[in-house]
């Protein structure tokens, strides 16, 4: 009965190979798509394989990682995404992340600079989220506001640049800020009225 069991279960088991596929490609297919003269088929190459890397797929964090010096700044700055949700971040991955913190995109530099806190660049990355909280840019200071928040305890350093953000004249970066704040603790609670 046992063997009858186990012949079953293996009958059952999905074929896995080394050509899984994700979204109904494979790796390669994807990796493919990143030459797309399109830029919605190179943004959903991206994503997908930074969702194979994150899940592990053999190759896919190779690829994430050679996608940051890829000529499209948004690819290059999804693969910055998905190597924050990477499970280890080696020595090569964290030398190509501090290369991306001189990118010329700085979404892509906030996004490297997230991905690297926590390693020996940690200062570095700092640095660069505290420059791009007062970018000219609303939408750089917004994200570099929710880079702050995201690594709380972390971004510490920064309360002198995320405490001149609650007066951004952008009110959303105002309360990314004030929440960033109140994760340090240098706020009673997030809102404004606790002013």
């Amino acid at each position: 009965m046992r063997v009858l069991l186990v012949a079953a279960m293996a009958l059952m088991a999905p074929a896995v190979g080394p050509a899984q596929e994700h979204l109904g490609k494979t790796l390669a297919q994807w990796q493919a798509d990143l030459d797309s003269a399109e830029q919605i088929d190179r943004l959903l190459a991206i994503r997908s394989i930074g969702e194979m890397a994150i899940g592990q797929q053999a190759g896919a964090t190779g690829a994430v990682l050679e996608s940051l010096g890829h000529e499209d700044g948004s690819v290059r700055f999804w693969a910055a995404v998905a190597t924050i949700h990477l499970p280890e971040l080696d020595a090569d991955a964290q030398a190509l992340l501090n290369k991306a913190l001189g990118d010329p995109v700085p979404e892509v530099r906030i996004q490297a600079a997230r991905a690297l806190i926590g390693t020996a660049a940690e200062p570095e990355a700092l640095g660069i989220l505290a420059e791009l909280l007062s970018h000219r840019n609303r939408g750089v200071r917004l994200q570099a506001a929710h880079a702050a928040d995201a690594i709380k305890d972390k971004a510490a350093p920064l309360v002198k640049e995320l405490q001149a953000a609650t007066n951004d004249e952008f009110d959303y970066v105002q309360r990314v800020a004030r929440h960033a704040l109140w994760t340090l603790k240098q706020r009673p609670c997030p809102y404004r009225q606790c002013e």
